[in-house]
């Protein structure tokens, strides 16, 4: 098996494994055991756990990065105010799919560790940039794009938390109705 291919199969073993377990809760050991490679195969590719956490990190943020941009180019210039929401809702609640990882990420990278902290502060700049130019580019909100940009991110992080909980349902057709009004 090629390196990347076997980086790879590491990270998905371990996204498994960490979203199921959470991330304190994972071993090397478990995650060296779900791939089917010994610990020192494992350490051949990752020098550590927080390694691991890093590039996982890495992924799951490229993901979530490239389905909103997608959406923002399925929503296009030429969208009204109302599909541009309804396109951003839908596809969010489709990205709450990976929402556990993506909290989990976020509490390691708050409360325990800095290497990863440290990641996510450049990822999320990234992130936020990324959205912007897209919004700049592909739709009607371009003098608003620097705003919108941090706007969709709270709204993924808020939406996702919220899904977690289970608390209730979203109603995502009247957070759409409200942000429409708002808006326009």
């Amino acid at each position: 098996m090629k390196p990347t291919n076997m980086k790879a199969n590491i990270l998905a073993a371990s996204t498994k494994l960490m979203a199921k377990q959470g991330i304190k809760n994972t071993s090397l050991s478990d995650i060296a055991k779900e791939v089917g490679i010994s610990k020192g195969t494992l350490y051949y590719h990752y020098s550590s756990k927080d390694d691991i956490i890093c590039d996982m990190a890495d992924m799951h943020l490229k993901v979530i990065t490239n389905a909103l941009i997608e959406c923002l180019q399925n929503a296009g210039f030429h969208s009204t105010t109302e599909e541009f929401v309804s396109i951003i809702l839908n596809k969010i609640s489709d990205i709450e799919n990976h929402g556990r990882i993506h909290m989990y990420l976020i509490c390691e990278a708050v409360t325990s560790n800095e290497k990863l902290r440290e990641r996510f502060k450049i990822k999320y700049i990234e992130w936020r940039k990324a959205l912007e130019l897209e919004i700049k580019r592909a739709t009607k909100f371009k003098d608003d794009s620097y705003p919108v940009s941090f706007l969709l991110i709270s709204i993924v992080d808020g939406l996702v938390i919220q899904s977690l909980l289970k608390t209730e349902q979203l109603p995502y057709d009247e957070i759409s109705r409200f942000l429409i009004d708002s808006l326009n």
